[in-house]
């Protein structure tokens, strides 16, 4: 007996939780900086180098990139500034975790304090929030037909499933050159550069995935002409780019997402020899995920009237696509200002998304994030000074999914769109922001495929005591198949005997069955 066999590529979510972990350090001011006298803007960004599944946890390895600007006299009228990064390992308890299982992160710097503890001194604080999935990957050869010449009676079974087609991390460059806006200055010396990425997109086409989205920039400057106020300027610019991938197709289902690591802004000059021009360099860690639908029949049993047939079964779960949607999430909030900080004018906002919790319901699934916001102003109350502060707006939103059972698993990835501050007065800002919730969401089924089938001499004892002619009344649960495969008949055998036109048979009907 010769079995054709196809390979099946599966995976199986094993663990989906979210943690946070701390990072502390002390920052040393570089000699060829100025001393601090005042703290003014603080960002950074979190980026995953490599992650390794152990036995029941994992380990993230990564680094922790800050961008630190500061005002060097009580005037604050000069300015230095500092990037760095802090390199961090953390080990993950995830029961059930094997070594050979893919790991998913994803990260986000939910609190980064920076403190001043003399001129030359910083205290770092940070909390990074990790959102992870333990993905075990299935590979396994399944019989899908048999070389008949040993009178088998075979049984297949068209299975539909929702496979892993393509998952793997690349990096992506985009470079933009583009002009300060006509109202402004030439550009002297950059104070403080920083861009973020918003309406982020991957989808799949024929041959290749389009990554696209928005650069927001935000510049601060000194002007070339003597005595004119700091210069700043935010600009969204627009990027798309195509990641070359072979085995990509139209029809797939993308569970693919963006996400900055670095970052350069170099000013340079424009035909006429003035700094107006700005080249832009962003590097994208890309986490490429691809679905596809795959139809297959495999071999379900077998058996003979000439021998026993003995399948060896591997249980596995199918899943089927539910919903691949793109909630959007519009979020608006009027906060309230420092004590001793008001507000003169507003310079930029920027902003981030994370997802604290999910949970189901009977519609769907119920998130709760928070969208840390960072705000960049004039001070009224320290004669204009340049200053920043920060605030956690949270967020309820319900996504709808029809269908939505224990057994579903998913995945929601948040990604911010748009946000905007509008000063309401001295002291309040409003708030507005809208949220991108991708969900991508499958139904599981229990199924199982044959791998293999051992041959044995027939039970001729059994056999012989079976009567000739049998008088069968059907059993809840029984099929034709089963019956004839009891009875060392065959179904057609059965179907010819008692006159049936299929193989539909119901509780309590009755069967003449002829032994072979």
């Amino acid at each position: 007996m010769e079995f054709i066999k196809q390979e099946i590529h599966n995976f199986t979510w094993k663990v989906k939780n979210a943690m946070q972990f701390t990072i502390d350090d002390t920052i040393n001011l570089p000699e060829n900086l100025m001393d601090m006298e005042r703290l003014v803007l603080v960002k950074g960004n979190v980026v995953i180098d490599d992650t390794q599944a152990m036995v029941d946890r994992f380990q993230i390895k990564g680094t922790l990139n800050y961008q630190i600007l500061y005002s060097a006299d009580k005037d604050g009228n000069a300015f230095d500034s500092m990037t760095g990064k802090v390199p961090f390992v953390e080990y993950i308890n995830a029961d059930g975790t094997e070594e050979n299982d893919y790991i998913e992160v994803h990260t986000s710097l939910n609190d980064l304090t920076v403190t001043m503890l003399h001129s030359r001194k910083l205290s770092l604080k940070a909390l990074v929030g990790i959102d992870y999935q333990v993905k075990e990957n299935e590979n396994f050869e399944a019989v899908t037909s048999i070389e008949q010449g040993d009178n088998a009676e075979i049984l297949k079974g068209n299975i539909s499933m929702m496979t892993l087609k393509l998952q793997k991390k690349q990096t992506m460059q985009v470079e933009e050159q583009v002009e300060i806006p006509a109202n402004k200055p030439n550009i002297y010396q950059v104070i403080w550069k920083s861009m973020t990425v918003t309406c982020t997109q991957i989808k799949p086409s024929d041959g290749y995935l389009l990554a696209s989205g928005k650069l927001n920039i935000f510049l601060i400057y000194t002007a070339e002409e003597d005595n004119m106020p700091l210069q700043y300027f935010t600009m969204d610019v627009p990027f798309e780019q195509r990641i070359g991938e072979e085995s990509c197709s139209e029809d797939m289902i993308s569970g693919s997402f963006l996400s900055l690591d670095q970052y350069h802004i170099t000013v340079v000059p424009d035909e006429s020899g003035e700094d107006r021009l700005i080249d832009l360099a962003a590097e994208f860690t890309v986490e490429i995920k691809l679905y596809g639908n795959e139809e297959m029949q495999l071999v379900q049993d077998a058996y003979s009237t000439d021998m026993e047939i003995e399948p060896e079964w591997k249980d596995f779960t199918v899943q089927h696509l539910l919903v691949r949607n793109c909630a959007k999430a519009k979020i608006s909030d009027v906060v309230e200002m420092p004590k001793q900080q008001s507000v003169l004018q507003i310079c930029n906002v920027e902003g981030s998304v994370s997802i604290d919790e999910t949970e189901r319901t009977a519609k769907g699934i119920m998130v709760e994030g928070v969208v840390g916001t960072q705000i960049t102003y004039l001070n009224k109350e320290e004669n204009g000074a340049l200053s920043s502060t920060t605030f956690d707006i949270p967020f309820s939103y319900e996504i709808e999914v029809n269908g939505m059972k224990n057994e579903v698993t998913y995945s929601i990835v948040p990604f911010l769109d748009q946000i905007t501050a509008l000063q309401q007065s001295d002291s309040q800002i409003e708030v507005k922001a809208e949220v991108s919730l991708e969900v991508l969401a499958f139904t599981n089924e229990q199924t199982r495929a044959v791998l293999a089938m051992a041959l044995n001499p027939i039970n001729l004892e059994r056999k012989k005591t079976l009567p000739g002619v049998i008088g069968y009344i059907v059993k809840k649960g029984d099929t034709l198949w089963s019956i004839a495969k009891n009875y060392y008949t065959t179904a057609d055998r059965i179907r010819e005997m008692n006159n049936l036109e299929s193989d539909q048979i119901k509780t309590g009907d009755k069967l003449v069955i002829l032994k072979e």
